[in-house]
């Protein structure tokens, strides 16, 4: 696990990474949604990996999306967060375990 602060941070860490990451897991701060995944793009296009599903936490939601997770692209995702519970579902279907 790679544990970024920001936008800029983590572009950093992706560049000077040798790991491929297995999941790209994104907090909504600050930005929108379609911005974090263009950042979840460019850690990917880092890596040399385009594979690596981008999972982004919604920060602000109405109570008509809470509990939902919607796929947005090919390998990309928003999760709009009910509880603890529907994430860890959310992390074991994107990064199963063999």
């Amino acid at each position: 696990m790679v544990v970024a602060f920001d936008e800029v941070d983590a572009l950093q860490r992706s560049q000077r990474s040798q790991e491929r990451y297995d999941l790209i897991l994104i907090n909504q701060v600050g930005q929108t949604i379609d911005a974090w995944i263009k950042v979840g793009w460019q850690i990917r296009q880092d890596m040399g990996f385009n594979c690596t599903p981008i999972l982004v936490m919604a920060e602000h939601y109405g109570a008509d999306l809470e509990g939902q997770d919607v796929q947005v692209g090919d390998n990309e995702y928003v999760s709009y967060l009910e509880d603890g519970q529907q994430l860890k579902v959310m992390l074991e279907r994107l990064c199963p375990v063999y």
